[in-house]
């Protein structure tokens, strides 16, 4: 799938999510459970992921041994397959792992070719059994509420690739996120409003809520000046009336809440409820010039 023959027959090339679903320990199963209901199992599974990919509006490309590649128009089709392919095998014997990509592909006779395809295979063999894992490239085009349901895992070098490729995991509906206790926010409140301030700067933000980008980079939201923060360290969204914070670096955030709770995440996030103060990758104790005051109604 790395190579293909593009001749006159090939057509032009199109942007689509290329997504892989592999069986997890194939080889296993038959260990276990002998050749022909292993053979039965990883059948019954294929069909399943298959018929998933069609109900996400997508179509299954090719099938092999043990898992399937398809393509969808959008990411956000392909992040549905995967969880309902996923969701579909918690219920049987067999699990599996998962990786998509979105970018340009080359399709001929009936098989899609191109560097999207390879990033989406070598995406997926990063996913351990269960995970579904997608591009940072991809997960900025999902749409909001889908791209919530993501969290930032690491940066990986891929072969071929000059860059390391960031790589995020989409997070099951049972998966919580790391919760600061306080004053649950006012149901009576219509609008949901963040305020924000740093140093002399302040920012007010709405629902609907645009993804707010902390950090040193210049094209950051909220630039700071801590030598201890990342080029992009955390984004702040606003998430069915709830708001969070994804930290995205490499020392982690600390979030102090207004009865002095602290709360570390790296690579992970937490809700922001009442009112607190945010220290980008160093405590709290020794960062308090470079707080980032936050409060919510």
């Amino acid at each position: 799938m790395s190579e293909g023959p593009f001749d006159k027959d090939a057509k032009d090339s199109q942007n689509l999510a290329v997504l892989f679903a592999d069986i997890d320990g194939s080889t296993k199963l038959y260990e276990v459970h002998g050749d022909e209901t292993a053979h039965r199992l990883t059948a019954e599974c294929l069909t399943v992921l298959d018929a998933q990919a069609g109900l996400a509006g997508g179509r299954t490309v090719k099938t092999s041994g043990d898992g399937v590649m398809c393509v969808f128009a959008t990411p956000d089709e392909a992040f549905r397959a995967a969880t309902l392919m996923r969701d579909a095998q918690k219920r049987t014997e067999v699990s599996i792992h998962a990786g998509f990509h979105f970018g340009p592909v080359i399709e001929h006779a009936g098989d899609f070719y191109g560097d999207t395809v390879n990033v989406a295979a070598r995406v997926t063999d990063l996913a351990k059994a269960g995970e579904i894992l997608v591009t940072e490239d991809t997960v900025v085009r999902l749409s909001p509420a889908l791209r919530a349901a993501t969290r930032w895992l690491d940066k990986a070098s891929m072969k071929g690739k000059k860059e390391p490729v960031g790589v995020y995991m989409i997070i099951s509906e049972d998966e919580n996120v790391t919760v600061i206790r306080s004053p649950l926010v006012s149901a009576e409140s219509e609008v949901l409003r963040l305020d924000l301030r740093y140093r002399d700067k302040s920012f007010t933000l709405e629902e609907p809520m645009p993804e707010f980008v902390i950090g040193r980079q210049d094209i950051c939201d909220l630039v700071t000046e801590s030598t201890y923060a990342s080029r992009r360290h955390a984004t702040i969204q606003a998430v069915r009336g709830k708001v969070f914070l994804k930290d995205h670096s490499t020392n982690g955030t600390y979030v102090r809440n207004a009865e002095g709770e602290v709360v570390f995440v790296k690579r992970e996030m937490v809700q922001l409820i009442g009112k607190g103060t945010i220290f980008l990758g160093r405590e709290p104790e020794l960062a308090e010039e470079d707080g980032i005051a936050f409060k919510l109604p």
